[in-house]
């Protein structure tokens, strides 16, 4: 999964960060705010201190968690000068060696509301595609910087891969949450990493 431990004293980020859980759990139209910050012995009029209505709090979640969490290695990755095929292999093996079966479960909290959220509001939508764009650009950019160094195949598709790069790891996530198995994420896990090797140079 792609996200890291979050711990904190703050009452903002921790209001935030059972929001997240939450959401996770029982979807963004499922969050009943009062009720968590109740059973995180928080005032209401603590939680609308922070946040005025429902709203605020799901563009936090996106802006705040999910966000940062997701792009983190692609920003490592801009940065990464070297092979970007082994680079993304061995994200695809930490994604695979850190899914727990109580992650499968709960699904991808991206994905997660992507499904619920981006028929129905449109600026959860745009946030979301951003982080995907993002993302997707970062994957494209270093593999045509690849192409440069010799490390990947003049004829790859940068673009095309970013895409379908990021689509199947969240496509993976997917059906594994279906059938609620970790091994099913990681063994599709091991054929992105195997097909990778086809645009090596």
């Amino acid at each position: 999964m792609y996200l890291c431990g979050m711990n904190t004293t703050d009452t903002r980020e921790r209001i935030l960060h059972q929001m997240f859980t939450d959401i996770r759990k029982n979807g963004f139209q499922g969050l009943r705010a009062d009720k968590v910050v109740a059973d995180m012995g928080i005032t209401k009029g603590a939680l609308y201190h922070y946040f005025s209505n429902k709203q605020e709090i799901g563009t936090a979640v996106l802006d705040e968690i999910i966000r940062p969490n997701y792009l983190a290695a692609f920003r490592r990755l801009d940065q990464h000068a070297g092979d970007p095929i082994t680079f993304l292999q061995e994200h695809i093996d930490h994604l695979a060696q850190a899914a727990t079966e109580e992650d499968i479960a709960l699904g991808c909290p991206l994905n997660n509301l992507a499904q619920e959220m981006s028929p129905l509001d449109e600026t959860f939508r745009l946030r979301m595609k951003h982080i995907v764009e993002q993302i997707e650009h970062s994957v494209a950019a270093a593999l045509e910087r690849g192409k440069v160094n010799g490390y990947v195949r003049e004829d790859a598709d940068s673009k095309a891969l970013g895409r379908f790069f990021f689509s199947s790891i969240e496509g993976a996530y997917s059906m594994a949450k279906v059938i609620k198995s970790a091994e099913a994420f990681r063994q599709n896990m091991q054929l992105l990493k195997t097909f990778l090797q086809v645009y090596r140079l």
